[in-house]
């Protein structure tokens, strides 16, 4: 099983060719992984950015089971408008994104995982799981473990106490709470708290280039994968047994 990851696209329009010549060659049991953020910039065009979007919901369409849209602190806004808010975030953009995100609303999780790799937009800290572990249990009526955290990551999703817990922003980002969701976390914070026996997979923070920081003798660590503000043509295949 090979496993292509893009990180936040925020309109760019690079990830057209690298997917499509990836399925043509790719298998049933292969994935496209998107982790979110697909519009919001600050230099790309309103037309651009949406009809980009809009591509993106055909091959999903077009791919069910092959590709997998995860959402981002850049998506989360203008699919429960006008609930939250964050920079770059395009008003004139913002009816047309709102009607496309909850009429698609199903075609969006927060999480997925295969084998030790939990995708997630940012990544999930064990500060934020122990912060929110008795309101995990009682949205969700289960505790969060490594074998069904993306379960209970996009169950959070279908209430609105969950998704504030999602949305969780601490001071470090410029908001009130004591820590960080999965949809803002940074890593200076996601490597004080990794979960054991997960290799995460996130994008969110640019980078100069993909990040590992993983132990494999334990499968526990984190790869960062936003890049294409430096790096636009590097983008991460994933090998998985089976």
């Amino acid at each position: 099983m090979r496993i292509l990851v893009i990180p936040d696209i925020h309109g760019r329009t690079g990830w057209v060719p690298v997917v499509n010549n990836f399925l043509a060659g790719a298998q049933a049991a292969d994935r496209v992984v998107f982790l979110g953020d697909y519009n919001d910039s600050f230099t790309v065009p309103d037309a651009v950015m949406l009809d980009n979007f809009i591509d993106v919901l055909l091959l999903k369409q077009q791919e069910p089971e092959r590709v997998v849209l995860l959402l981002g602190n850049h998506c989360v806004p203008y699919l429960l408008l006008p609930r939250f808010q964050c920079s770059g975030f395009r008003p004139t953009l913002a009816p047309a994104l709102h009607i496309l995100f909850k009429h698609h609303r199903h075609l969006f999780q927060v999480a997925y995982q295969a084998g030790p790799y939990l995708f997630t937009h940012a990544g999930v800290s064990e500060m934020w799981l122990k912060e929110n572990g008795l309101a995990i249990r009682v949205l969700c009526e289960m505790p969060a473990t490594v074998d069904n955290l993306p379960a209970v990551l996009n169950k959070l999703l279908t209430t609105e106490e969950g998704q504030r817990r999602l949305w969780q922003v601490s001071g470090y980002n410029g908001g009130r709470d004591r820590v960080d969701g999965p949809l803002w976390v940074r890593p200076a914070h996601l490597r004080r708290g990794l979960l054991p026996g997960i290799i995460q997979v996130v994008g969110h923070t640019p980078l100069p280039g993909i990040s590992w920081d993983v132990k494999e003798a334990t499968q526990t660590g984190v790869v960062f994968t936003d890049c294409h503000d430096r790096q636009p043509t590097e983008y991460l295949t994933l090998e998985l047994p089976g």
